[in-house]
């Protein structure tokens, strides 16, 4: 019974659209599809929701968010023939790297000492979701 009246708030109330089980079966999301299909699919057509319900060990490819990596683009050549400097002297100065970045404080002594906060049930979540998820 409070398995249907959360599935209800879920659904209903909070017009969830992506669901993500980390549970070691794809139990409870089997009994979301089925709830969906049965009691929500003409609801979801109406207000035009689609949504997913997900188990972290089938569907890693749609759960993880893969970076691409980003192409840096070459600086733009200068114009031939157009300045006083000869070729060399700017393609030597293009080639120049940026201002260094100034080196770390010495460290001369002891850190400050870092008052304790308590931890809470949202932060143990969160952690072992994490964890589940492999988004340390």
């Amino acid at each position: 019974m409070r398995w249907i009246e959360t599935q209800d708030v879920i659904f209903a109330e909070k017009t969830t659209e992506r669901i993500v089980e980390v549970g070691p079966a794809d139990t409870l999301g089997g009994m979301a599809r089925r709830t969906l299909a049965s009691k929500y699919e003409a609801y979801d057509a109406a207000r035009s929701v689609q949504r997913q319900v997900l188990c972290y060990n089938k569907d890693a490819k749609e759960i993880y968010y893969d970076v691409d990596p980003v192409e840096e683009e070459a600086a733009p050549a200068p114009a031939a023939g157009g300045g006083s400097a000869p070729p060399a002297a700017s393609s030597a100065s293009a080639a120049a790297p940026a201002a260094a970045a100034p080196p770390p404080p010495a460290s001369s002594g002891p850190a400050a000492q870092v008052e304790d906060a308590p931890v809470t049930a949202v932060d143990i979540l969160r952690t072992l979701v994490a964890q589940k998820l492999k988004r340390h």
